[in-house]
C-alpha cells in the first residue's frame, strides 16, 4: 500500500484520464463474508462515470479525483481482506457505551466540539493516520513510531495537493482546520460515499437532486463503517466509548442507529444565514485542492446551487429524524453557547448522557483551547453577498430549522 500511495501522490507527469476499478486483489474469503463488496465497487464505478461526464474538468482535476477514488477503493479492499483473515474480530463486542456521535450541520462548531470531547482519556476518536493511509493493520495509539511514519507519508501528499501546486493549503485549513483526530467521514470514503466531493462536479446529463437521491440509498456504507470500527477497537478499545463526528451522518441517522443502537447523538446547530455562506466558502476552497476552476459565471452558480442542495438535504433529514424519533438519546448544542462556554457545554453533554467526568479531562480541554485559539490555522471569511444569498430568503427558507433548534431558551434535548 505504501508504494501505491506514494506513486499516486507523486504522479503528476503521467496524469490519469481514467481508471479501471477491479477486485483482483480482494480475496475469495472476503467476497464471501462481505457481500456488500459489490455495492462498494458499483459506488466507485458510479463516481468514475460522473467524473468522466463533467466536461469542465481539467486534466489535472480529473487526475486528482481518479486518484482519490483509486486510493479509497484500495483501502476498502485491504480492510475487507484483513477482517476476513481475522474474522474473530467481527464478533468481538464494541463498548457498551456509545459511540458518541456528533452529527449536526457543517460549519456549526462541530470540529471544535469534536476536539474537546476527544480530550477525554477514557474515549477514543479515529485518527487521520488510522483512516487515510495504510489502514491495515490497525495501529495501537501507543505505537507512536508507526503513527509518525504514516504522518510522514501524508505530508508530501498534502503538500502536493495544496501548497506547491495551488498555494491553497492556508485557504483550505482556515475553512476546515486539520488535527490529529479526523472526521470518520474518511471511513465512509472507503465504502464509496463521497457525496461532498461529488458536489463539486457539474453533470449536464442528470440533475443534482437525482444524484443526491441515489446517494441516500447506500445503507451498505454503514456495514463497512461498523466493520472498520471493530477493526480499530481490536487494538484501541476505549475504557468508556468511541467518539465519532461527521455532518454526513445526518443523511443516515436511522441506518447509523441500526448498527450502533446505543449511540449518543450530539447535534450542533447554527443559524442558517451563517452556515450556508460558510459552507460555500469552504467548498470553494476545497475546489482548489482538486484544481477545479469554474470557467464561467453559470458554472460557478451551478456549483453554489449544488452546495445549497446538499445543505438542504441535511436539514431535511435532521428535521425528519427529529419528528419521527423524539425519544432518541439526543443532545442539541447551539453554536453561540459552545463558543462562549466550551467546557461548560461539554459538561452538560456528559451530565446528560451519564458519562464519566474527570479532572484530567477538563485540564486537557483547557490545554487544547489554549494551544488552539480560533483562527490559529487561518481566518475563514465569508458573507451572504459572496454567493448571492439574501438574508430574508434564508430566514424564510430555513424557518422550521431555526425555530426548532435555535429559538428555544437553552441547549439540550428536544423531546
Amino acid at each position: 500500500m505504501t508504494e501505491k500511495f506514494i506513486q499516486t501522490a507523486k504522479e503528476e507527469i503521467s496524469l490519469l484520464d481514467d481508471i479501471t476499478l477491479n477486485e483482483n486483489d480482494l480475496t475469495e474469503e472476503a467476497k464471501a463474508l462481505f457481500t456488500y463488496h459489490t455495492d462498494i465497487l458499483n459506488a466507485f464505478e458510479g463516481y468514475r462515470l460522473r467524473i468522466l461526464q463533467d466536461k469542465n474538468l481539467s486534466s489535472r482535476s480529473r487526475h486528482r479525483l481518479f486518484s482519490m477514488l483509486n486510493i479509497n477503493h484500495i483501502n476498502s479492499k485491504q480492510v475487507l481482506n484483513y477482517m476476513a483473515e481475522n474474522k474473530e474480530l467481527i464478533s468481538r463486542n464494541l463498548p457498551l457505551i456509545g459511540p458518541v456521535v456528533i452529527c449536526g450541520l457543517p460549519r456549526s462548531g462541530s470540529t471544535l466540539l469534536y476536539n474537546l470531547l476527544a480530550c477525554d482519556p477514557h474515549c477514543h476518536a479515529p485518527l487521520y493516520t488510522d483512516m487515510r493511509i495504510e489502514p491495515t493493520p490497525p495501529v495501537s495509539l501507543t505505537n507512536h513510531t508507526e503513527h509518525e511514519r504514516r504522518k510522514a507519508l501524508l505530508r508530501p501528499f498534502l503538500t502536493l495537493y495544496t501548497d506547491k501546486v495551488n498555494g491553497t493549503k492556508d485557504n483550505f485549513v482556515s475553512s476546515h482546520p486539520m488535527f490529529n483526530v479526523e472526521e470518520d467521514y474518511a471511513i465512509l470514503y472507503h465504502a464509496g460515499f463521497m457525496v461532498v466531493q461529488m458536489a463539486m462536479l457539474v453533470n449536464n446529463q442528470s440533475k443534482f437532486s437525482d444524484f443526491l437521491s441515489s446517494e441516500m440509498k447506500k445503507d451498505f456504507i454503514y456495514n463497512y463503517h461498523e466493520l472498520f470500527l471493530r477493526m480499530l477497537n481490536s487494538v484501541n478499545e476505549p475504557s468508556s466509548h468511541w467518539l465519532l463526528k461527521a455532518p454526513v451522518h445526518s443523511f443516515y441517522l436511522d441506518t447509523l442507529l441500526q448498527h450502533y443502537p446505543n449511540a449518543a447523538l450530539i447535534m450542533t446547530h447554527r443559524y442558517m444565514k451563517e452556515v450556508l455562506p460558510s459552507f460555500c466558502r469552504m467548498m470553494v476552497n476545497f475546489e482548489k485542492v482538486f484544481s477545479i476552476e469554474p470557467n464561467s459565471t453559470d458554472a460557478r452558480d451551478a456549483l453554489i446551487a449544488q452546495y445549497t442542495q446538499l445543505i438542504d438535504k441535511m436539514v431535511e433529514c435532521l428535521l425528519e429524524f427529529r419528528s419521527t424519533h423524539p425519544e432518541r438519546n439526543v443532545f442539541d448544542v447551539k453554536y453561540n453557547d459552545l463558543m462562549k462556554q466550551p467546557i461548560d457545554t461539554v459538561h452538560r453533554i456528559y451530565d446528560h448522557f451519564g458519562l464519566k467526568w474527570s479532572n484530567e479531562f477538563e485540564i486537557a480541554m483547557q490545554s487544547w483551547l489554549q494551544d488552539n485559539p480560533q483562527g490559529k490555522q487561518g481566518r475563514h471569511s465569508y458573507s451572504l453577498d459572496d454567493f448571492g444569498f439574501k438574508q430574508e430568503d434564508i430566514d424564510v427558507r430555513y424557518a422550521n430549522y431555526d425555530d426548532l433548534f435555535l429559538r428555544s431558551s437553552s441547549s439540550g434535548t428536544t423531546q
